[in-house]
């Protein structure tokens, strides 16, 4: 189970290293599941477990998510909803709708929920954490990276993700972040990627603030697209 000095030292490199440093910019195959040509979200069913943000969070998000879009627009999806702004804990099932993701998605409802009472009846003080940096998700989305502030909060949330490892067992380890937006599908000049990297150093100018995680907010939820969460 990784400390604090661990997940900095396998996330930061990726987190303010994220962009190709020549040439032009593709986008990842699998992107074209979630986002078509004209930037629009397509149907792709799911769950996952999430924390859910305070208004002045979401607010904060908002904002970076405004200048993304004034200077890279062109590059991106069309732009999620605010209220979708979210920190993922841990993915469960996703994929094309239809009878077995239902039951699969039943079966995950179930045993994440039977651990989330559990989770919520033991939490205590909230979990301190940190904006880091606006980085390039796989080629597939601009996220906003965070870390724990402290060894005590980063020990916790690595608790809370492997107990979910046992509802569905992924083989990455946990990267928290918020997703800011989705790259629209296809290949950006140099130039366009040279935008890209000076919107993320604007950005990344104003990070370092803190906030706060409760274990309170800790939901269980479908998506239907990108774009739509809901708690059942």
């Amino acid at each position: 189970m990784e400390n604090l000095a661990i997940y900095r030292q396998r996330t930061r490199g990726f987190m303010f290293d994220s962009l190709p440093l020549a040439g032009p910019f593709e986008t990842n195959p699998g992107l074209w599941k979630k986002v078509n040509e004209k930037g629009l979200f397509v149907p792709f069913s799911g769950d996952t477990v999430v924390f859910q943000l305070d208004d002045a969070v979401r607010s904060r998000v908002k904002d970076l998510q405004s200048i993304l879009y004034e200077h890279c627009g062109n590059m991106l999806a069309e732009p999620l909803d605010p209220e979708t702004f979210h920190v993922t804990l841990h993915d469960l099932s996703n994929g094309t709708a239809g009878y077995e993701l239902e039951q699969q998605m039943a079966k995950n409802r179930e045993s994440a929920g039977r651990i989330l009472r559990l989770i919520q009846m033991e939490a205590t003080l909230p979990l301190r954490m940190r904006m880091v940096s606006v980085f390039n998700m796989v080629s597939m989305s601009v996220v906003l990276g965070l870390e724990p502030v402290d060894d005590l909060t980063c020990t916790r949330l690595m608790e809370l993700y492997e107990r979910l490892q046992t509802v569905a067992a992924l083989d990455y380890p946990l990267t928290l972040h918020i997703t800011l937006g989705y790259y629209r599908p296809g290949r950006y000049s140099a130039e366009e990627r040279w935008k890209l990297m000076d919107t993320f150093a604007q950005l990344n100018r104003e990070m370092n603030q803190e906030f706060y995680l409760n274990e309170n907010r800790l939901l269980y939820q479908r998506f239907e697209d990108m774009n739509h969460y809901y708690h059942i």
